[in-house]
């Protein structure tokens, strides 16, 4: 059971706002760039995730992200830490809600969407004062009808699906401007970084190779079930894929999609607005000393006054969190691992050389300097 409820925390984290945007964003740079750049996310996730796994087991005490950052690395990097955090976490939470009140709305007819996403903000926060093992259940009960559902898909459509409409977009793979697009996207997908303590909590008197088996567990099964994603949505639609990925496929699969895609999109951005809005609300608890009820209502209000104020591009905000957030984060956990072992905590002889650490920072800053440059270019 405890395998169980870490893999749903995980993956209750993992899979959610993500997927929709993905087979767009494969679209418009190509499936050369999408694959290129789902394996390295792929890899680089993986990688990543195991080195912050080795962190949260070796480090005692009950912390969150901003927490070992101040036991590793000190206090200066614990504030830079933090306000990367806050605005990556605070982005996506606005991203769940943004998309739980639109699917909501497609569900019911076109009702109010802003009244909608501030009711799913709402559950979500009376949720968040629920008990770990609560949330853990949650997560893992409602990913379920979720993965159920993509693999109903996946059969029901292999009949419509048209392979050739994936050989459209090999074309003009070089000079596409969109090139780079899927790279925060997939990184956003993928990373799972913030389930990353609250399923360490679980597993405390329990083996790092046990632990390690859910990560990578976690981030397979999320990854194949982005792939059926992706491959119906894109062999339905081809070139017609739509930014909220189902509104392309009407004319194929009929207008009941719009309503089964609303029930399985609400689906996956509440459990990832629960186990991510869980980790925040234990930074501010664990690693400031917040109450609960303060740290819920920090939690919840910052990102639904990002929404009031017209913060609302999905796309740019699932690239600049994947890109700048978490590669940011990424980097410091690095520096963490590294700290540890030259202390004597982590111990075990590496398989890979420094180069391979320091080569892993290179390439996530070229990515953030790449990012940012396109921002404001």
């Amino acid at each position: 059971m405890k395998f169980l409820k870490g893999t749903g925390i995980i993956v209750g984290l993992m899979f959610g706002a993500g997927v929709f945007a993905l087979p767009y964003v494969i679209v418009k740079a190509g499936l050369l760039w999408g694959s290129i750049f789902f394996i390295i996310a792929l890899l680089l996730t993986i990688f990543l995730l195991f080195l912050y796994s080795e962190v949260a087991y070796y480090t005692e005490g009950r912390h969150r992200f901003t927490g070992y950052v101040e036991l590793i690395l000190g206090r200066n990097f614990k504030k830079i830490a933090f306000l990367i955090t806050i605005a990556a976490y605070y982005g996506t939470l606005l991203v769940y809600g943004m998309l739980g009140g639109a699917f909501l709305s497609n569900f019911f007819g076109g009702a109010n969407s802003f009244l909608l996403s501030m009711l799913f903000f709402a559950v979500g926060a009376a949720l968040l004062f629920l008990r770990l093992g609560g949330v853990a259940s949650i997560n893992f009960y409602l990913t379920i009808p979720l993965f159920g559902f993509i693999v109903y898909l996946f059969v029901s459509t292999l009949g419509l699906i048209d392979v050739s409409k994936f050989t459209l977009l090999t074309e003009n793979m070089f000079t596409r401007s969109d090139w780079f697009l899927p790279y925060g996207v997939w990184l956003f997908s993928l990373g799972g970084f913030a389930a990353i303590p609250i399923t360490r909590d679980f597993f405390r008197g329990s083996s790092l190779k046990s632990f390690k088996r859910v990560i990578l567990t976690s981030v397979l099964v999320s990854a194949l079930f982005y792939c059926l994603f992706i491959f119906v949505i894109i062999g339905v639609s081809g070139a017609g894929t739509s930014a909220d990925a189902f509104l392309g496929t009407v004319n194929v699969l009929g207008s009941n999609i719009i309503l089964a895609g609303s029930v399985m999109g609400v689906l996956a951005v509440f459990t990832s607005f629960l186990a991510l809005g869980v980790d925040l609300r234990g930074i501010y608890r664990y690693d400031f000393g917040i109450s609960k009820t303060l740290a819920s209502f920090f939690v919840v209000v910052p990102p639904v006054l990002l929404y009031l104020v017209g913060v609302q591009d999905l796309t740019r905000l699932l690239g600049l969190i994947g890109t700048i957030g978490l590669g940011f984060t990424g980097a410091v956990i690095i520096l963490m691992a590294r700290k540890l072992r030259k202390t004597g905590v982590i111990s075990r002889k590496l398989k890979y050389s420094a180069l391979l650490e320091w080569g892993v920072v290179g390439a996530i800053l070229v990515a953030v300097i790449y990012e940012v440059w396109g921002l404001i270019g």
